[in-house]
């Protein structure tokens, strides 16, 4: 007798058309006006079909090569080997089919039509409206901000809501300015913050050394668009939000070592990492030495 139960399992297919009793890691990162995925099989599913909806786009970018897939149209089909970074783009409204073979690791983001407009307008690029579809494109510099969404320290990620949302910003801007079926005047580097806006951030920031600031606050608090912020942050602090950040947790860490008894878990509480193991792996990649050997250096000098 057949198990009708263990039949349907095989079949179950996710939202994009993958079978998920063949992928080995699924992940899902909810983003700025998109929503991120990772999706990775020894092996690739047969065949991934979808029908066509009013959802928006798919980008996906292929983490590692050795992948290769047959996209379905009505009266012909096309082949398309897919090395690292190499990227598609497919409209929703479109029905999609195509039949894939090799492994299967790839990122993907999905974006609305909604999101689109909201992204273009803060990348100065209003007049895209749509993204035009690629097979098989060669996006490095995309590949490396997916990966740095995606990436874990020791199988744990360090990724606070300030860390998430400025990337999906500069991954937005990214796609429009990249895939966008217009052209627009980016907005020029070399604006700075001024003294009373940065002094404004550190206020924030200071506030909430656990990251779960928005760019759209930060980016309030200066008057600017979000992009606009985040060009003039970089240009004025010579790092992004994130790192920044960072920077602050460390530098209110090493006060409290130095000149309190306060207990490491405490720190590293109060200095917004997630558990001391994140303080330790931070603190080492900034100063060189665990937080317990820096304080003894720093008693053993006094």
């Amino acid at each position: 007798m057949t198990d009708v139960s263990s039949i349907a399992a095989t079949k179950r297919h996710d939202t994009l058309g993958c079978s998920m009793d063949r992928l080995d890691d699924d992940r899902t990162i909810e983003g700025r006006d998109m929503s991120f995925y990772r999706k990775r099989s020894a092996s690739a599913p047969p065949r991934v079909t979808t029908p066509a909806t009013g959802r928006g786009y798919l980008l996906g970018l292929s983490a590692a090569g050795g992948h290769s897939r047959r996209i379905i149209k009505e009266h012909h089909s096309t082949v398309h080997d897919f090395e690292q970074n190499a990227v598609y783009l497919r409209n929703f409204a479109d029905d999609y089919c195509a039949d894939l073979s090799g492994s299967f690791d790839f990122m993907l983001l999905e974006i609305n039509h909604n999101a689109l407009e909201r992204i273009a307008d803060a990348a100065d690029l209003r007049s895209v409206s749509e993204l035009r579809p690629v097979a098989a494109h060669a996006d490095p510099v995309l590949g490396g901000m997916l990966g740095a969404l995606f990436a874990t320290v020791d199988g744990s990620a360090d990724r606070s809501a300030l860390f998430v949302d400025q990337l999906s910003i500069a991954i937005g801007v990214h796609v429009v300015q990249q895939y966008g079926n217009g052209r627009g005047n980016v907005a020029a580097s070399g604006r700075r913050l001024s003294s009373r806006c940065q002094a404004r951030i550190k206020d924030l920031v200071q506030s909430q050394l656990n990251g779960e600031l928005t760019v759209e606050q930060l980016a309030s608090a200066c008057n600017l668009s979000q992009a606009t912020f985040l060009r003039a942050f970089r240009e004025t602090m010579g790092k992004t939000p994130h790192r920044w950040l960072q920077q602050q947790r460390i530098e209110k860490a090493v006060d409290l070592l130095q000149f309190s008894q306060t207990q490491l878990s405490e720190i590293a509480s109060v200095c917004g990492f997630s558990d001391q193991s994140h303080f330790t792996r931070a603190f080492v990649q900034a100063m060189g030495a665990t937080p317990g050997a820096w304080r003894r250096s720093r008693q053993l000098s006094a």
